[in-house]
């Protein structure tokens, strides 16, 4: 009897494989042959064992990854196309060189069921997964984000010295397109020549060395100038970030312009009105007899000789950390990427430290003061989302740690309105980089998810935007505001980003074709490219209303980064898939009198971006017309849709998809936006439909054993 009572309680494990029919049917299945459930209907019991999925550990699936990408590195570094496009992705035996390259010890064979873990739940069947444990199906290994999987990139500068390619970069990225169709077409690596390098635009004049300088009024202009110059700053960053504290700024600043009370003023403002003279001047001063020496940094560097060390600035935190974050900010804009991103990890750590990240109530802090380290806080947090992404470097601190309130602004709403949409698109910009570009764009599923998930965030984001700073582009009369623009490129620029690592795939894929073969794209992931090239054709037609009303940014590089994203996605985009652009109109004429414009304005940097983005088209063009190379096509009739390039207007990608096909080709070519036009803009609801199509977990048809192969039913 005890023996009867202990086996009613036991636990039922899951069958370690269920046929074919309760496989399909998803139902609990007893393994045996034949099944219970195919006894009972006196119906024949089959076992696939091909299709049979195991579970494997997240560790063991990472490794098989790496060694896949370096075998994949490995054949396709040749100087030959052909033999890079055979070159399939192996598992290298080799275990001294794969712990030598990646530091990880590789298993020494495949898992058997023995070994895998069991569940426990008996209402579940033997097909679902258990994400939640952080295991994966061994048929999810290949389709993975390019930018993150594999080995890390380098490029040589012109001093031979190795130059990181930031999987988030937009330079990166820019970069690593032109390598790699330069060496699959000429067979030898990128020459550095010409091309733009981190730090090597401008010269300070300073050899970086601090000396006993003292304040030098010789190089401060005179107290209107010096007024002009703060207002520049004022309307050309103040509508983005707290760089300064207006109301004691200001009051030391009449101190130091009335002789009797120049003593009052703090030894760390002087360093603080100097940045801001640097920037202001950098704003609206052209380069002046010496091309390479920016606009203000005689200011910078007397700066930057009098700032103290860090342990002297954490004595009075609020200060250092604005000082800090303009010093920060001027070395953007000059191309000086990695100091500009350790400044601002130096006042994000002093912001931690004072707990500005955190929801203040201090009684020895007023209220003007708390409202203060709200505005400091979240420039921080802003600056450091949007120089980390260039970078491509991960996010120094999570959402779940941060509990500080968005300042009131005195109860101005269109202030506060603001704040929260750009904080909200910071938030955003966190969740990219760290699924997307992080952990989860190394899984299949989870990176797809990852992408389904970004989207629905810019979903939630992008009603508030439209109706708090609506955009009206369609008369070219029209004022337009330079904070609406700014949020409108800002969530253009996310959704890009969240995008082009499949766009990025789609083209690698359409490289390692051996044959020219005609490649059609459909269902979800087509909108998933519509939506990419419409955001870029979207920020164009900003950028080039900023540019008629004279609003185009040639210092702040945001606008800068903005063109130069829309052009890689519309170049990608034309080789992937030329029927997402309008035949009879091209957005390169507009991107380069864009970057004349920042020329013209004696932004150097712009010049050199232009340079690579005219060697980078010629190169891809000369590449895609190759031998090896073969059309890519739009939907064919035949396939169940016809594509119509929809009525007038200024953008690419505006064509509407209308369906005229059968049932069956509706189902495999249903795509979410199918009746939408991209001149019409894209709502949330829209949005969110894109984002509900990628549903990665039940058909996988497009995620198969084979990368990429039968993306929606009709890739290859």
């Amino acid at each position: 009897m005890e023996d009867t009572g202990q086996q009613d309680h036991r636990v039922r494990k899951r069958a370690p494989n269920a046929c074919s029919r309760c496989r399909q049917q998803k139902i609990k299945c007893s393994g045996t042959a034949p099944c219970g459930q195919c006894s009972k209907k006196n119906l024949a019991c089959n076992f696939d064992s091909e299709h049979h999925k195991i579970l494997v550990t997240r560790e063991f699936l990472t490794s098989l990854e790496r060694q896949a990408g370096l075998s994949h590195h490995r054949h396709g570094s040749g100087n030959s196309v052909h033999e890079s496009n055979n070159a399939g992705p192996q598992l290298s035996p080799d275990r001294t060189y794969m712990q030598q390259s990646f530091d990880v010890e590789p298993p020494h064979r495949l898992p058997t069921p023995a070994h895998l873990p069991q569940s426990n739940d008996d209402t579940q069947s033997d097909t679902e997964l258990d994400d939640s444990r952080g295991e994966s199906t061994v048929t999810d290994l290949p389709f993975t984000n390019p930018l993150v999987s594999g080995s890390s990139e380098y490029v040589t500068d012109r001093k031979g010295e190795p130059s990181y390619l930031g999987t988030s970069s937009n330079w990166g990225f820019g970069r690593r397109i032109l390598s790699n169709a330069h060496e699959r077409l000429y067979g030898t690596p990128l020459p550095p020549a010409s091309l733009i390098f981190e730090g090597q635009t401008y010269d300070l004049g300073w050899d970086g060395r601090r000396s006993c300088a003292e304040f030098d009024e010789a190089a401060l202009p005179t107290s209107d100038f010096a007024l002009f110059l703060i207002n520049a700053v004022k309307f050309h960053c103040g509508q983005l970030f707290h760089l300064f504290d207006e109301q004691d700024f200001m009051r030391n600043f009449s101190n130091f312009h009335s002789r009797a009370q120049r003593a009052e003023c703090p030894e760390l403002w002087h360093i603080h009105y100097l940045l801001i003279l640097a920037l202001g001047k950098a704003l609206i001063v052209r380069v002046g007899q010496e091309p390479r020496r920016p606009p203000g940094a005689d200011l910078y560097v007397q700066a930057m000789k009098l700032l103290p060390e860090n342990m002297y600035l954490c004595r009075d935190l609020i200060p250092s950390i604005e000082i800090l974050c303009c010093a920060s900010l001027y070395l953007q804009c000059l191309d000086i990427r990695s100091t500009a991103y350790s400044v601002v990890g130096a006042a994000m750590r002093m912001a931690l430290v004072a707990g500005l990240h955190t929801d203040i109530k201090n009684r020895h802090k007023s209220e003007p003061e708390r409202e203060r380290c709200r505005e400091i806080w979240w420039t921080v947090y802003i600056l450091d989302c949007h120089l980390s992404s260039l970078m491509g470097a991960p996010i120094a601190i999570g959402e779940q740690d941060i509990s500080v309130q968005l300042p009131s602004f005195g109860g101005i709403a269109q202030k506060s309105l603001a704040l929260s949409i750009h904080v909200k698109l910071a938030k955003t910009t966190t969740l990219i980089l760290r699924t997307v570009y992080g952990e989860e764009g190394r899984m299949d599923r989870r990176f797809l998810a990852s992408i389904k998930a970004a989207l629905k965030c810019l979903a939630s984001v992008n009603d508030e935007r439209n109706t708090g700073f609506p955009l009206d582009l369609k008369k070219s009369s029209s004022s337009i505001s330079r904070l609406s623009a700014y949020l409108h490129l800002f969530h253009h620029q996310c959704i890009m980003l969240t995008i082009r690592p499949l766009l990025y795939a789609l083209w690698q894929k359409r490289l390692e074709a051996p044959a020219p073969l005609p490649v059609t794209l459909g269902g979800s992931v087509r909108s998933l490219l519509r939506v990419c090239v419409a955001s870029a054709n979207e920020a164009i037609r900003i950028l080039t209303a900023l540019q008629a009303q004279s609003l185009l940014e040639s210092f702040i590089p945001f606008d800068l980064e903005s063109i130069w994203s829309c052009a890689l996605v519309l170049l990608l985009a034309k080789l992937v898939d030329p029927s997402l652009l309008r035949k009879e109109e091209s957005c390169m004429p507009k991107i380069h009198s864009i970057l004349d414009e920042m020329v013209s304005r004696g932004n150097l940097i712009a010049g050199l971006r232009k340079i690579e983005l005219q060697q980078l088209d010629e190169t891809l063009t000369r590449l895609h017309n190759s031998a090896s190379m073969g059309l890519i096509t739009a939907p064919s009739d035949s396939m169940g849709q016809s594509f119509e390039t929809g009525g007038g207007g200024g953008s690419s990608g505006g064509g509407v998809v209308r369906d005229v096909g059968s049932s069956h080709s509706q189902q495999m070519q249903f795509e979410p936006l199918h009746d939408w036009n991209s001149e019409e803009g894209l709502s949330g609801d829209q949005l969110i439909a894109v984002a509900d199509s990628l549903d990665f977990a039940t058909p996988p048809d497009w995620l198969s054993a084979v990368p990429l192969g039968q993306l929606d039913g009709y890739l290859y």
